[in-house]
């Protein structure tokens, strides 16, 4: 292949990431969040990889859930629990989760009621989602409880799973999430001994009161850690570098201007480099100047306005730069949640506007 520009997928940091969820919450099964195609490091890949190590994966839609169970040809995934988050409730969508085997999270009443009544092939597995404090699905404390009470035992429902999402977990003040998580405990305990899913990333490494039942972390597996506590042999390792080449260098004077508008002018004689990657590719427009970039392991910083194909940056202190030179624009080195900053974003953006046109190598 001859493109330009490409992401690395490293399996063996994707597999440590998901063993150190297994070490912070040795009691729990892990549901992995392969919703968003992997949060953009593909979820096929991401199913064959952990497969043994988890004990089901969580998608946003179902036609993730059907393409995963479609081209994953790994057995045991093929077993594992495959859990629709944000789907609306119609007899259709919970007849196709039943014939295919899905779970079905439920985040109101009207959809718990849509199970009842719905002639299906078979029962559905239904996590009853609580509103805790996110205020954008799940239901109120008297839905749940309605909801729980019409399925439970219901012949259309296998297994109930009670679940939750925090609001901010990943503070470091952690009453809110104290206050949220003794809210879904003590519900669920008035209800029955029914598993409970209340972790996502933050939580699992922060909070082990909540890991329960079924942990689900999401961007940690991506080698993101949300609380920046992790360190030393525990601390998380990136799974995808975003990488390119340098295809262009110029010496500019004091003054001279560099890209769309010229935004970036030089404060005296520098070496630009021209870098075959930009938003087309993924990156963000939105970057400023300064936001950073590895050449030969070393820092240099972006000098100028990221066009559609193209970004530039000022290595006049990597004087070894030459033509062809691999540029990491985030990944082993720089973390993606570092550029995320710079850019007024966060990792999980970054990784999925990842393009087609990038070139996939998986190590």
């Amino acid at each position: 292949m001859h493109t330009p520009s490409w992401i690395e997928l490293n399996r063996a940091a994707l597999r440590f990431n998901c063993e150190q969820v297994r070490e912070l919450a040795p009691q729990a099964n892990i549901l992995a969040m392969v919703k968003a195609n992997g949060y953009g490091h593909g979820a096929d890949w991401v199913v064959e990889s952990i497969a043994d190590l988890v004990g089901g994966f969580g998608v946003a839609r179902f036609d993730e859930a059907y393409e995963i169970r479609r081209v994953v040809n790994n057995p045991q995934a093929k077993r594992h629990r495959l859990l629709l988050i944000a789907n609306a409730a119609s007899p259709a969508l919970l007849q196709d989760c039943a014939e295919q085997g899905f779970d079905f999270a439920v985040s109101n009443f009207e959809a718990a009621q849509c199970v009842a009544q719905t002639s299906l092939p078979a029962p559905i597995s239904t996590w009853l989602k609580l509103n805790i404090g996110m205020n954008r699905l799940g239901m109120s404390v008297t839905e749940f409880e309605r909801a729980h009470h019409l399925l439970h035992k219901h012949p259309n429902c296998r297994d109930i799973i009670h679940m939750s999402h925090f609001s901010e977990s990943e503070d470091r003040d952690h009453s809110a999430t104290n206050r949220q998580a003794a809210q879904i405990l003590n519900l669920s305990a008035q209800l029955g001994n029914f598993p409970r899913s209340l972790a996502n990333s933050a939580a699992i490494i922060s909070h082990p009161r909540t890991h329960r039942e079924w942990v689900r972390p999401g961007i940690m597996l991506y080698g993101d850690d949300p609380t920046g506590l992790l360190s030393g042999d525990k601390q998380l390792k990136p799974v995808m570098s975003f990488k390119s080449q340098i295809i262009a260098l110029k010496d500019v004077a004091e003054g001279d201007g560099v890209g769309y508008n010229r935004r970036w002018r030089a404060p005296g004689p520098r070496r630009i480099a021209t870098v075959a990657a930009g938003y087309a590719d993924g990156y963000p427009r939105s970057a400023p100047d300064g936001t950073p970039v590895l050449v030969h392991g070393k820092r240099a910083a972006l000098a100028g306005r990221v066009s559609m194909d193209l970004l530039t940056i000022d290595v006049s202190d990597i004087p070894e730069t030459k033509l062809g030179d691999e540029v990491t624009l985030w990944g082993e080195g720089l973390p993606a949640a570092e550029v995320g900053r710079h850019c007024q974003t966060i990792s999980y953006e970054l990784f999925t506007r990842i393009t087609e046109r990038v070139e996939r190598r998986w190590l």
